[in-house]
C-alpha cells in the first residue's frame, strides 16, 4: 500500500513537472511572438537612432583678478564666484550603412548664443534656461571608398586641433571632406579640407567665410603612435561677420583693432598656418600624450611680436570606467593677433594671453565623473592705454581661475 501511495506520488509530480514545462515554453513562445510582433511594429529608424547626453553641474571661482586703470595703474577686482549648468541631447541616427544624420541639443548664454560656451548661469531670478540647436549635419561615408568622409551642416569639429585655435564647444557650419589612406597597417596619412560659412550678408557679395586645409599623419611606431598635422587657415572678408569683428563681443577676444568709418574693426587679416603633434606611449602602465602646437599668422603687416602661438603640454591616464583617472597640463602663449581670439579656449581667455592650465578627471561610476581644472593667466604685453579698443580689454589682465564639475551621462 505504501509502495502504491509512494508510485502515485511520484506520478503525480511527474505530471506536474511535465504541466510546468509545457506552461514556460508556451509562455516563453507566447512571449517572443508578442515581443517580435512589437519589434516589427517599432519604425526602422528608431531602432537605427542612438539617443545619448550628459548633465554637467559646475562651480567655477575667478580669484585674484586685475583691471589696468586709464593711468596705466592696476585696480584688484572682487573675487567672482559662480554656479553653471550645462545640458546635452545626442541624436545620431544610420539612414543606411552609408549616411548617417546627427543632432545635438544643448544650453547657452540667451545673449548672442556664443559659439565657444554651452553654459547657463544660475541667475536671473529662476529664469527658465535656454536650448539651443548646437549641431545638425549628414555624413556621407561610401562602401566604394573606405575611409572617405563628407558632411555637411552644422558639424562637430573633426579638424586635429588644440584649444589656442579652436574653444571645444565651437562647432562649425558649412562642409568638410576628410579621407585617410587605408592601405598601409601603421602608416595611415589623411587629408581634411572645409568650407565654412561665418556670415551671410544680404547686402553684400563678401560674405564672411573660412577655408581650412589640413594634410598630416598617423603613424604607429612599435608601441607609439605619432600624430602630425600642417594647416591653413584662411579667414575671408571678416569685416562682414555678425559678431567677430564687433571689438565689444567678448571684448573682442584680445586682438587689435582700429577705428574705421565710426565703427572698430579688425586691424589685420588672419592667414593662419599651423603644425601639431601628438606623441602617445606608455610610460609604465600609464597611458601618456605629449603635444605640441604652434600658429603662426602669415597675414600682411602683422607685427612680429604680435602674430606667434604656441602650445606646449601633456595628458597622463585615461578616464574611462569606475576608478579611472587622469591628469594633464599645458603652456599656452598666444600673442595678440595670432589668432582669432574669440573662437578659441575661452576659459583661457582669448588672444594675448599667456599661462598654464592643470585638469584633473577621476571617475566615481562609469557614467559619473568628477573633474578639475585651474587656469593661472596673464597678458602676453601691457594693455595700452591709448589702444582704440582699451575700455574692452582693461579687465582682461591677471586671473586665477578654478573650475569643478559633476558629469553626468547616460
Amino acid at each position: 500500500m505504501k509502495q502504491e501511495l509512494k508510485n502515485q506520488e511520484e506520478s503525480i509530480n511527474q505530471v506536474k513537472e511535465t504541466q510546468k514545462e509545457e506552461i514556460t515554453k508556451t509562455v516563453k513562445t507566447e512571449t517572443e511572438e508578442k515581443s517580435k510582433e512589437w519589434n516589427e511594429k517599432i519604425p526602422k529608424w528608431i531602432k537605427d537612432t542612438k539617443v545619448s547626453g550628459d548633465l554637467r553641474l559646475r562651480y567655477e571661482g575667478i580669484y585674484n583678478r586685475e583691471e589696468r586703470q586709464d593711468d596705466g595703474s592696476i585696480k584688484d577686482l572682487p573675487t567672482r564666484d559662480r554656479f553653471r549648468i550645462r545640458a546635452r541631447l545626442f541624436f545620431d541616427s544610420n539612414i543606411s550603412d552609408e549616411v548617417s544624420t546627427h543632432f545635438m541639443l544643448c544650453t547657452n548664454q540667451d545673449t548672442n548664443r556664443e559659439a565657444t560656451t554651452t553654459n547657463q548661469t544660475f541667475t536671473d531670478d529662476f529664469n527658465d534656461k535656454g536650448i539651443y540647436l548646437h549641431r545638425a549635419y549628414a555624413t556621407y561615408m561610401p562602401n566604394w571608398l573606405k575611409k572617405l568622409e563628407l558632411a555637411g551642416g552644422k558639424f562637430k569639429n573633426t579638424f586635429l586641433h588644440t584649444d589656442i585655435m579652436w574653444d571645444p564647444d565651437v562647432n562649425p557650419e558649412g562642409f568638410y571632406e576628410y579621407y585617410q589612406y587605408p592601405g598601409w597597417t601603421n602608416f595611415k596619412p589623411f587629408v581634411q579640407l572645409g568650407q565654412m560659412v561665418v556670415n551671410e550678408v544680404k547686402n553684400e557679395t563678401d560674405d564672411a567665410a573660412l577655408f581650412i586645409y589640413q594634410a598630416g599623419f598617423d603613424w604607429n611606431i612599435g608601441k607609439v603612435n605619432w600624430v602630425l598635422a600642417g594647416s591653413y587657415y584662411d579667414w575671408a572678408n571678416l569685416e562682414n561677420s555678425k559678431y567677430l569683428h564687433a571689438s565689444n563681443y567678448k571684448t573682442g577676444g584680445g586682438n587689435s583693432f582700429i577705428l574705421e568709418s565710426g565703427s572698430l574693426q579688425y586691424a589685420y587679416d588672419y592667414n593662419l598656418w599651423e603644425g601639431l603633434s601628438r606623441v602617445s606611449f606608455q610610460l609604465g602602465q600609464i597611458p601618456t600624450t605629449l603635444i605640441f602646437d604652434y600658429i603662426v599668422n602669415t597675414a600682411d603687416n602683422v607685427p612680429s611680436d604680435q602674430d606667434t602661438a604656441y602650445y606646449l603640454g601633456f595628458d597622463l591616464g585615461k578616464a574611462k570606467k569606475k576608478g579611472d583617472w587622469s591628469i594633464g597640463y599645458k603652456y599656452a602663449r598666444i600673442e595678440r593677433d595670432a589668432v582669432i581670439g574669440s573662437m578659441n579656449d575661452q576659459d583661457f581667455y582669448g588672444a594675448n594671453r599667456k599661462g598654464h592650465k592643470v585638469k584633473f578627471k577621476y571617475m566615481v561610476l562609469d557614467r559619473l565623473s568628477f573633474d578639475a581644472a585651474y587656469f593661472y593667466t596673464d597678458p602676453v604685453t601691457d594693455w595700452d592705454t591709448s589702444d582704440v579698443n582699451f575700455d574692452n580689454n582693461k579687465e582682461r589682465e591677471h586671473e586665477d581661475r578654478i573650475q569643478t564639475d559633476l558629469i553626468f551621462k547616460f
